[in-house]
């Protein structure tokens, strides 16, 4: 029998944010006429984000500039049903929601995203503060008056964002880092410990090496106790330790995920049939280092998207997915880019280049070629342009460094002091 190469008739997105609503616009975009159904559980439009430990937190931007779509969900011909996925039913095609309904699909994309993880108090119970939605941006955000020190535990972005608008708030602020220094899991020791010196400049206060062995409650706080008995006085408890993909509905239906959704290079889940997964719940094939990786960056969600619409429309002619990894945070009022994949284990140089603005980044040298496995740039935007532009050629670190320090005016890169 032959195998239909028609695109389907009725598509069904699992997961609101920035996956879910790139993934819709995409196959408008791209000439879907179909039903298309969008399971999200928050209600109101799809918003950013990213935006949720940095200008939400603060209050400088309101709910609406978070929309992620022009004109909502009506502008893109979306049904979008206010619910829980609770069951995959992949054989019969069908989705069972939180209060026992059956939607049908022909087609179904996996955007769901990922929970953050809780701390956890010496009572059993959660305690402290996350950030994965407006509703926790906003509790948070009402805590942050008064003096109130903000202590977060992790040594991620959502800790380090954190830190930086409590202190732009005149609060004080503890980070409790397990690593050696700040974002070493992220960006490794010497690009983490550039930013740990920043933060340690404006006020925060940085535990590193540090476990947390004891959590009790204190009123609407904490006192935490490290590992050697140091008491740690929180009066706002925020935990940025990480979070999990949100895979836990898919039990039993067949689809294969291991810390996400198990999907090829072309974004299909294995497992079933015309399932697909993209962004932070999704582990896809990747084609550069041939292993799988789960990325969760906005970016990848955004590129993602544009693959999963394709190959939707145009089954017979599918296109696979080539990362060009590319993130951001924004701490002490700095726009910190990066661009490729930083490497822990390769060399890295800190530099500053000379010129009208000195301009300071890091590159990640790897192999035998001196190839540049990543830069990071502070405060250059213009900087990351001619880095993302240059980063799919696979130049060298020479290269690249001859590139960026033209930009800067010719200026010879020089070690950070």
């Amino acid at each position: 029998m032959a195998v239909s190469t028609a695109p389907p008739a009725r598509i069904v997105i699992v997961g609101g944010s920035v996956a879910g609503a790139r993934t819709a616009e995409a196959l408008r975009s791209g000439g879907f006429r179909g039903e298309l159904t969008v399971i999200e559980p928050e209600a109101g439009e799809a918003y950013d984000r990213p935006p949720l430990s940095k200008e939400y937190l603060t209050g400088a931007w309101s709910r609406s500039q978070l929309d992620l779509i022009p004109g909502g969900w009506a502008s893109v011909n979306a049904t979008a049903i206010r619910a829980h996925a609770c069951a995959l039913n992949a054989q019969e095609r069908q989705v069972t929601l939180s209060g026992g309904r059956l939607i049908d699909y022909d087609a179904l994309v996996i955007a769901t995203g990922l929970t953050p993880r809780r701390l956890v108090a010496d009572d059993g119970k959660p305690i402290g503060h996350v950030i994965g939605t407006t509703s926790d941006a906003e509790a948070l955000r009402g805590q942050l008056r008064d003096g109130a020190h903000v202590v977060a535990v992790g040594g991620g972005f959502i800790s380090a964002e954190v830190a930086s608008v409590a202190r732009r708030l005149g609060l004080p602020a503890t980070i409790i880092v397990r690593r050696n220094t700040l974002l070493e899991g992220s960006l490794g020791t010497v690009v983490g410990s550039h930013i740990a010196a920043t933060h340690r400049s404006q006020g925060v206060t940085l535990h590193s090496d540090a476990r947390v062995s004891s959590i009790v409650r204190n009123g609407t706080g904490a006192v935490l106790t490290l590992e050697g008995g140091e008491l740690v006085h929180a009066d706002v408890l925020v935990a940025g330790i990480g979070s999990d993909p949100n895979t836990g509905w898919l039990q039993g239906s067949g689809i294969r995920f291991d810390d996400g959704v198990t999907t090829d290079a072309r974004c299909r889940a294995f497992g079933a049939a015309g399932v697909y997964a993209l962004g932070d719940v999704a582990r896809f094939y990747d084609v550069h280092s041939a292993k799988p990786r789960r990325v969760g960056h906005w970016t990848n969600a955004a590129d993602q998207a544009s693959i999963v619409a394709h190959n939707l429309l145009h089954p017979h002619d599918p296109v696979g997915y080539r990362e060009a990894p590319y993130f951001w945070s924004d701490q002490f009022g700095e726009k910190i880019q990066v661009a490729g994949h930083p490497d822990p284990d390769a060399h890295v140089d800190l530099l500053t280049l000379e010129g009208p603005t000195p301009r300071r980044i890091a590159v990640y040298t790897h192999g035998d070629d001196n190839g540049c496995g990543a830069v990071v740039t502070f405060g250059w935007p213009r900087g990351m342009v001619a880095v993302r532009r240059l980063m799919p050629l696979e130049p060298t670190t020479a290269e690249m460094l001859d590139e960026l320090g033209k930009l800067a005016a010719g200026a010879r890169p020089v070690p950070a002091g």
